[in-house]
């Protein structure tokens, strides 16, 4: 079984350009590599990306966000998720919508979460390690 990681919208964007091939390559592979989580969150930034900043016909967002929740476990934002960001943004000092993910993550037992624009390396609450893959090509070979 691999190690379990909640994927940020970026990883899962990067995935599906094609402006970017190194990029996309990594993306995929950290997709494939890791036991994928996400949550409410990635999946309303994703169809928000793809509907105004790169729009696709709603069909093949529709297919891209069936896609990611079938591979991916997702993790529903609640209340007590959003009161756990506070405290997160809060004791860390992050933006709140990353800490949202770092909640989500944490609730769903993720060991890392795979970011490009996250603070690399910061471990939050002894639980979850946030890692660029960009910045660290040999990290998937690690896990």
């Amino acid at each position: 079984m691999s190690v379990k990681a909640f994927i940020d919208t970026n990883i899962f964007i990067y995935a599906q350009r094609t402006d970017n091939p190194e990029k996309r390559v990594i993306a995929e592979n950290a997709i494939r590599c890791f036991d994928c989580t996400a949550s409410t969150q990635v999946l309303m930034e994703i169809a928000h990306v793809f509907t105004r900043k790169y729009p696709v016909p709603v069909k093949k967002l529709e297919s891209l966000l069936k896609s990611i929740c079938e591979i991916s476990e997702i993790v529903v934002i609640d209340q007590a998720l959003i009161f756990h960001a506070l405290r997160l943004h809060n004791r860390y000092k992050a933006p709140f919508y990353d800490c949202l993910m770092i909640a989500a993550a944490i609730f769903a037992g993720c060991r890392y979460l795979i970011s490009e624009d996250m603070q690399d390396g910061m471990f939050f609450e002894n639980k979850v390690k946030i890692v660029n893959i960009f910045s660290h090509t040999d990290f998937l070979t690690r896990t």
